[in-house]
Protein backbone atom coordinates (compact mmCIF):
# COMPACT_ATOMS: atom_id res chain seq x y z
CA UNK A 1 0.00 0.00 0.00
CA UNK A 2 0.84 3.72 0.18
CA UNK A 3 0.61 6.09 3.15
CA UNK A 4 -1.86 8.86 2.25
CA UNK A 5 -1.71 10.86 5.47
CA UNK A 6 -0.18 10.79 8.95
CA UNK A 7 -2.37 12.32 11.65
CA UNK A 8 -3.24 12.38 15.34
CA UNK A 9 -6.41 10.43 16.15
CA UNK A 10 -8.18 10.86 19.50
CA UNK A 11 -7.67 7.79 21.66
CA UNK A 12 -5.10 6.26 19.32
CA UNK A 13 -2.34 8.84 19.01
CA UNK A 14 -0.53 9.03 15.67
CA UNK A 15 -2.17 6.92 12.92
CA UNK A 16 -1.66 6.27 9.21
CA UNK A 17 -4.32 6.64 6.52
CA UNK A 18 -3.30 4.03 3.95
CA UNK A 19 -4.61 2.78 0.61
CA UNK A 20 -4.06 -0.95 0.15
CA UNK A 21 -3.69 -1.65 -3.56
CA UNK A 22 -2.48 -5.26 -3.55
CA UNK A 23 -2.94 -8.27 -1.28
CA UNK A 24 -4.36 -8.72 2.22
CA UNK A 25 -3.38 -6.96 5.46
CA UNK A 26 -4.33 -8.34 8.88
CA UNK A 27 -4.26 -7.08 12.44
CA UNK A 28 -0.89 -7.99 14.07
CA UNK A 29 0.86 -8.28 10.66
CA UNK A 30 4.41 -6.96 10.63
CA UNK A 31 4.95 -4.15 8.10
CA UNK A 32 7.82 -2.17 6.63
CA UNK A 33 7.26 1.47 5.65
CA UNK A 34 9.61 3.55 3.50
CA UNK A 35 11.54 6.30 5.25
CA UNK A 36 13.77 9.22 4.30
CA UNK A 37 16.55 7.44 6.19
CA UNK A 38 16.10 3.71 6.85
CA UNK A 39 12.87 1.75 6.29
CA UNK A 40 10.63 1.67 9.39
CA UNK A 41 9.58 -1.69 10.84
CA UNK A 42 6.44 -1.96 12.96
CA UNK A 43 3.37 -4.14 13.69
CA UNK A 44 -0.30 -3.43 12.93
CA UNK A 45 -1.93 -2.79 16.30
CA UNK A 46 -5.38 -1.96 14.90
CA UNK A 47 -7.10 -1.66 11.53
CA UNK A 48 -9.98 0.79 11.21
CA UNK A 49 -12.26 1.12 8.19
CA UNK A 50 -14.51 4.12 7.53
CA UNK A 51 -18.20 3.36 7.79
CA UNK A 52 -19.88 2.61 4.44
CA UNK A 53 -20.18 5.57 2.04
CA UNK A 54 -17.89 7.70 4.23
CA UNK A 55 -14.70 9.44 3.08
CA UNK A 56 -11.64 8.33 5.07
CA UNK A 57 -10.03 11.80 5.10
CA UNK A 58 -13.16 13.58 6.38
CA UNK A 59 -12.50 14.60 9.99
CA UNK A 60 -16.12 13.78 10.93
CA UNK A 61 -15.95 10.23 9.56
CA UNK A 62 -16.41 7.44 12.11
CA UNK A 63 -14.46 4.19 11.86
CA UNK A 64 -15.01 0.56 12.85
CA UNK A 65 -12.31 -1.87 13.88
CA UNK A 66 -11.71 -4.82 11.52
CA UNK A 67 -9.36 -7.76 11.58
CA UNK A 68 -8.27 -7.59 7.93
CA UNK A 69 -8.52 -5.50 4.78
CA UNK A 70 -8.09 -6.39 1.12
CA UNK A 71 -6.78 -4.59 -1.96
CA UNK A 72 -8.39 -1.32 -3.12
CA UNK A 73 -9.36 -0.46 0.44
CA UNK A 74 -8.68 2.68 2.42
CA UNK A 75 -7.79 1.93 6.03
CA UNK A 76 -6.54 3.69 9.13
CA UNK A 77 -3.63 1.87 10.80
CA UNK A 78 -2.64 2.23 14.44
CA UNK A 79 0.92 1.02 15.06
CA UNK A 80 3.88 1.77 17.36
CA UNK A 81 7.12 3.51 16.25
CA UNK A 82 5.56 5.53 13.41
CA UNK A 83 6.57 9.07 14.48
CA UNK A 84 8.99 9.39 11.54
CA UNK A 85 6.60 8.12 8.86
CA UNK A 86 5.71 10.68 6.16
CA UNK A 87 2.91 10.75 3.62
CA UNK A 88 3.65 9.33 0.18
CA UNK A 89 5.77 6.41 1.40
CA UNK A 90 5.25 2.77 0.33
CA UNK A 91 4.18 0.08 2.79
CA UNK A 92 4.38 -3.75 2.70
CA UNK A 93 3.69 -6.58 5.11
CA UNK A 94 6.40 -9.22 5.63
CA UNK A 95 7.32 -12.48 7.31
CA UNK A 96 10.71 -13.76 8.48
CA UNK A 97 11.19 -15.43 5.09
CA UNK A 98 10.29 -12.35 3.01
CA UNK A 99 11.82 -9.61 5.19
CA UNK A 100 15.02 -9.03 3.18
CA UNK A 101 13.18 -9.12 -0.15
CA UNK A 102 10.57 -6.62 1.10
CA UNK A 103 13.32 -4.37 2.52
CA UNK A 104 15.01 -4.25 -0.89
CA UNK A 105 11.72 -3.55 -2.69
CA UNK A 106 10.83 -0.73 -0.26
CA UNK A 107 14.29 0.85 -0.57
CA UNK A 108 14.07 0.71 -4.37
CA UNK A 109 10.62 2.27 -4.38
CA UNK A 110 11.69 5.05 -1.99
CA UNK A 111 14.72 5.72 -4.21
CA UNK A 112 12.34 6.44 -7.08
CA UNK A 113 10.19 8.93 -5.18
CA UNK A 114 12.72 10.82 -3.02
CA UNK A 115 13.11 14.31 -4.38
CA UNK A 116 16.38 14.88 -6.24
CA UNK A 117 18.21 18.00 -5.11
CA UNK A 118 21.20 19.94 -6.42
CA UNK A 119 24.52 21.16 -5.01
CA UNK A 120 23.18 24.73 -4.80
CA UNK A 121 19.77 26.34 -4.60
CA UNK A 122 17.00 27.26 -2.18
CA UNK A 123 15.61 25.25 0.77
CA UNK A 124 12.05 23.88 0.53
CA UNK A 125 9.82 22.22 3.12
CA UNK A 126 6.37 20.67 2.67
CA UNK A 127 3.82 18.67 4.66
CA UNK A 128 3.92 15.54 2.48
CA UNK A 129 6.24 13.89 0.01
CA UNK A 130 3.70 14.43 -2.77
CA UNK A 131 3.59 18.17 -2.05
CA UNK A 132 7.39 18.28 -1.93
CA UNK A 133 7.64 16.60 -5.34
CA UNK A 134 5.04 18.97 -6.83
CA UNK A 135 6.81 22.04 -5.44
CA UNK A 136 10.19 20.82 -6.69
CA UNK A 137 8.80 20.09 -10.17
CA UNK A 138 7.23 23.55 -10.52
CA UNK A 139 10.41 25.27 -9.31
CA UNK A 140 12.54 23.34 -11.81
CA UNK A 141 10.15 24.40 -14.58
CA UNK A 142 11.11 27.99 -13.69
CA UNK A 143 14.84 27.08 -13.58
CA UNK A 144 14.99 27.57 -9.80
CA UNK A 145 17.44 25.13 -8.20
CA UNK A 146 16.60 23.26 -4.99
CA UNK A 147 19.52 22.49 -2.68
CA UNK A 148 17.57 20.81 0.12
CA UNK A 149 14.03 19.43 0.24
CA UNK A 150 12.41 18.06 3.39
CA UNK A 151 9.18 17.13 5.13
CA UNK A 152 7.92 18.93 8.23
CA UNK A 153 8.21 22.32 9.89
CA UNK A 154 10.98 24.83 9.23
CA UNK A 155 13.78 24.36 11.76
CA UNK A 156 16.88 26.20 12.98
CA UNK A 157 18.97 23.89 10.81
CA UNK A 158 16.98 24.95 7.72
CA UNK A 159 17.62 28.59 8.62
CA UNK A 160 21.36 27.91 9.02
CA UNK A 161 21.47 26.04 5.69
CA UNK A 162 19.72 28.92 3.90
CA UNK A 163 21.99 31.51 5.55
CA UNK A 164 25.05 29.62 4.31
CA UNK A 165 23.85 30.41 0.75
CA UNK A 166 23.96 34.17 1.32
CA UNK A 167 27.66 34.80 0.70
CA UNK A 168 27.71 32.57 -2.41
CA UNK A 169 24.37 33.56 -3.95
CA UNK A 170 22.09 35.95 -2.00
CA UNK A 171 19.08 35.12 -4.20
CA UNK A 172 19.24 31.51 -2.95
CA UNK A 173 19.15 32.44 0.76
CA UNK A 174 15.48 31.44 0.77
CA UNK A 175 13.23 28.92 2.53
CA UNK A 176 9.89 28.03 0.91
CA UNK A 177 7.36 26.27 3.12
CA UNK A 178 4.17 24.70 1.79
CA UNK A 179 1.52 23.83 4.39
CA UNK A 180 4.13 23.81 7.16
CA UNK A 181 4.74 25.75 10.36
CA UNK A 182 8.08 27.00 11.64
CA UNK A 183 9.70 26.42 15.03
CA UNK A 184 8.51 29.04 17.52
CA UNK A 185 11.80 30.95 17.49
CA UNK A 186 12.34 30.84 13.71
CA UNK A 187 12.00 34.06 11.76
CA UNK A 188 13.58 35.44 8.63
CA UNK A 189 16.49 37.83 9.00
CA UNK A 190 18.38 40.30 6.81
CA UNK A 191 20.09 37.38 5.08
CA UNK A 192 17.29 34.79 4.79
CA UNK A 193 13.84 35.20 3.23
CA UNK A 194 11.14 32.78 4.47
CA UNK A 195 8.01 32.39 2.34
CA UNK A 196 5.17 30.13 3.52
CA UNK A 197 1.61 29.47 2.44
CA UNK A 198 -0.98 26.88 1.47
CA UNK A 199 -1.14 27.63 -2.28
CA UNK A 200 1.92 26.42 -4.20
CA UNK A 201 1.57 28.82 -7.14
CA UNK A 202 1.22 31.82 -4.84
CA UNK A 203 4.40 30.84 -2.94
CA UNK A 204 6.34 30.52 -6.21
CA UNK A 205 4.97 33.86 -7.50
CA UNK A 206 6.03 35.56 -4.24
CA UNK A 207 9.50 34.03 -4.61
CA UNK A 208 9.76 35.41 -8.16
CA UNK A 209 8.71 38.91 -7.05
CA UNK A 210 11.19 38.88 -4.14
CA UNK A 211 14.06 37.68 -6.33
CA UNK A 212 13.34 40.43 -8.88
CA UNK A 213 13.36 43.10 -6.14
CA UNK A 214 16.59 41.72 -4.70
CA UNK A 215 18.20 41.58 -8.16
CA UNK A 216 17.46 45.29 -8.63
CA UNK A 217 18.89 46.11 -5.19
CA UNK A 218 22.04 44.04 -5.77
CA UNK A 219 22.59 45.52 -9.23
CA UNK A 220 22.13 49.04 -7.89
CA UNK A 221 24.73 48.28 -5.19
CA UNK A 222 27.07 46.91 -7.86
CA UNK A 223 26.77 50.24 -9.70
CA UNK A 224 27.89 52.05 -6.54
CA UNK A 225 31.21 50.19 -6.76
CA UNK A 226 31.88 51.45 -10.30
CA UNK A 227 33.06 54.83 -11.61
CA UNK A 228 29.82 56.42 -12.78
CA UNK A 229 29.47 58.79 -15.75
CA UNK A 230 29.76 62.42 -14.72
CA UNK A 231 30.18 65.71 -16.57
CA UNK A 232 31.29 68.95 -14.87
CA UNK A 233 32.26 72.47 -15.89
CA UNK A 234 34.94 74.55 -14.17
CA UNK A 235 33.37 77.88 -13.19
CA UNK A 236 34.94 81.16 -14.31
CA UNK A 237 36.00 83.47 -11.48
CA UNK A 238 36.02 80.77 -8.79
CA UNK A 239 39.68 79.72 -8.61
CA UNK A 240 40.52 79.56 -4.91
CA UNK A 241 43.97 78.02 -5.38
CA UNK A 242 45.87 77.34 -8.62
CA UNK A 243 47.77 74.18 -7.50
CA UNK A 244 49.03 71.87 -4.72
CA UNK A 245 46.12 71.08 -4.76
CA UNK A 246 44.11 73.22 -7.16
CA UNK A 247 40.82 74.38 -5.64
CA UNK A 248 38.14 75.58 -8.03
CA UNK A 249 34.40 76.00 -8.17
CA UNK A 250 32.51 73.64 -10.50
CA UNK A 251 29.02 73.05 -11.82
CA UNK A 252 27.84 69.40 -11.86
CA UNK A 253 26.19 69.30 -15.28
CA UNK A 254 25.21 65.61 -15.18
CA UNK A 255 25.71 62.49 -13.10
CA UNK A 256 27.19 61.84 -9.68
CA UNK A 257 30.73 62.88 -8.70
CA UNK A 258 32.51 61.17 -5.79
CA UNK A 259 35.83 61.76 -4.06
CA UNK A 260 38.55 59.56 -5.52
CA UNK A 261 37.14 59.89 -9.05
CA UNK A 262 39.68 60.54 -11.82
CA UNK A 263 38.78 63.29 -14.30
CA UNK A 264 39.73 63.74 -17.97
CA UNK A 265 39.36 66.11 -20.89
CA UNK A 266 40.49 64.05 -23.90
CA UNK A 267 40.88 60.38 -23.07
CA UNK A 268 43.61 60.56 -20.40
CA UNK A 269 43.12 60.96 -16.67
CA UNK A 270 44.66 64.25 -15.59
CA UNK A 271 43.60 64.65 -11.96
CA UNK A 272 41.79 63.06 -9.03
CA UNK A 273 39.04 64.60 -6.91
CA UNK A 274 40.53 64.78 -3.40
CA UNK A 275 37.75 66.70 -1.65
CA UNK A 276 34.28 68.08 -2.40
CA UNK A 277 32.98 71.08 -0.46
CA UNK A 278 29.38 72.27 -0.77
CA UNK A 279 28.05 75.13 1.37
CA UNK A 280 31.05 74.81 3.74
CA UNK A 281 30.44 71.09 4.24
CA UNK A 282 32.76 68.31 3.07
CA UNK A 283 30.90 65.67 1.05
CA UNK A 284 31.73 62.19 -0.25
CA UNK A 285 29.70 62.79 -3.40
CA UNK A 286 27.55 65.38 -5.14
CA UNK A 287 24.90 65.13 -7.85
CA UNK A 288 23.65 66.92 -10.94
CA UNK A 289 22.46 70.52 -10.60
CA UNK A 290 24.68 71.48 -7.68
CA UNK A 291 27.80 73.58 -7.46
CA UNK A 292 30.81 72.80 -5.29
CA UNK A 293 34.46 73.61 -4.72
CA UNK A 294 36.71 70.71 -5.73
CA UNK A 295 40.19 70.00 -4.47
CA UNK A 296 42.07 68.57 -7.50
CA UNK A 297 45.41 66.83 -7.24
CA UNK A 298 48.41 67.10 -9.66
CA UNK A 299 47.03 69.89 -11.87
CA UNK A 300 47.52 73.63 -12.15
CA UNK A 301 44.72 75.97 -13.17
CA UNK A 302 45.91 77.77 -16.29
CA UNK A 303 48.01 74.83 -17.49
CA UNK A 304 46.37 71.37 -17.55
CA UNK A 305 42.93 72.84 -16.76
CA UNK A 306 41.37 76.24 -17.43
CA UNK A 307 38.28 78.07 -16.22
CA UNK A 308 35.28 77.08 -18.34
CA UNK A 309 36.71 73.60 -19.20
CA UNK A 310 34.37 70.62 -19.44
CA UNK A 311 35.70 67.56 -17.59
CA UNK A 312 34.38 64.00 -17.52
CA UNK A 313 34.82 61.14 -15.09
CA UNK A 314 37.56 58.83 -16.36
CA UNK A 315 35.93 55.38 -16.57
CA UNK A 316 38.14 52.28 -16.87
CA UNK A 317 37.13 49.89 -19.68
CA UNK A 318 36.08 47.14 -17.25
CA UNK A 319 33.83 49.54 -15.35
CA UNK A 320 32.34 50.77 -18.65
CA UNK A 321 31.46 47.21 -19.69
CA UNK A 322 29.82 46.52 -16.32
CA UNK A 323 27.91 49.82 -16.41
CA UNK A 324 26.48 48.89 -19.82
CA UNK A 325 24.86 45.84 -18.16
CA UNK A 326 23.29 48.12 -15.55
CA UNK A 327 21.98 50.85 -17.85
CA UNK A 328 18.45 50.58 -16.43
CA UNK A 329 19.74 52.17 -13.22
CA UNK A 330 21.16 55.22 -15.03
CA UNK A 331 19.21 58.38 -15.82
CA UNK A 332 18.82 59.44 -19.44
CA UNK A 333 21.35 62.22 -18.81
CA UNK A 334 23.90 59.74 -17.41
CA UNK A 335 23.42 57.50 -20.44
CA UNK A 336 24.06 60.47 -22.74
CA UNK A 337 27.26 61.34 -20.82
CA UNK A 338 28.35 57.69 -20.97
CA UNK A 339 28.04 57.87 -24.77
CA UNK A 340 30.07 61.09 -24.84
CA UNK A 341 32.80 59.45 -22.74
CA UNK A 342 32.86 56.43 -25.08
CA UNK A 343 33.21 58.76 -28.12
CA UNK A 344 36.16 60.55 -26.47
CA UNK A 345 37.91 57.28 -25.57
CA UNK A 346 37.36 55.80 -29.06
CA UNK A 347 39.20 58.69 -30.70
CA UNK A 348 42.29 57.14 -29.10
CA UNK A 349 41.22 53.47 -29.25
CA UNK A 350 38.43 52.67 -31.77
CA UNK A 351 37.47 49.43 -29.98
CA UNK A 352 37.51 50.87 -26.44
CA UNK A 353 34.79 49.31 -24.27
CA UNK A 354 33.55 47.00 -27.04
Amino acid sequence: GTVLEVKETIGLGKTLDVIIYDGLLKKNDRIIIGGLGSPIETRVKALLEPLPLKEMRDKKTKFRAVNEVIAATGVKISAPEIDDVIAGMPLQSYTDETKEKVMQEIRAEVGEVIVETESSGIIIKADTLGSLEALTFLLKEKNISVRKAGIGKISKKDLADAESNYDKEPLEAVILGFNVLRDADIAGNEKVKIITGDIIYRIIDELGEWQKQQTDILEAKALDNLIRPCKIQLLTGYVFRQSNPAIIGVDIIEGNLSTGTSLMKSGTAITIVKEIQHEKENLKSITKGKQAALSLDKVTVGRQIKEGDILYSYIPQDDFREIKKLMKFLSKGEIDVLKEIAEIMRKVNPVWGV
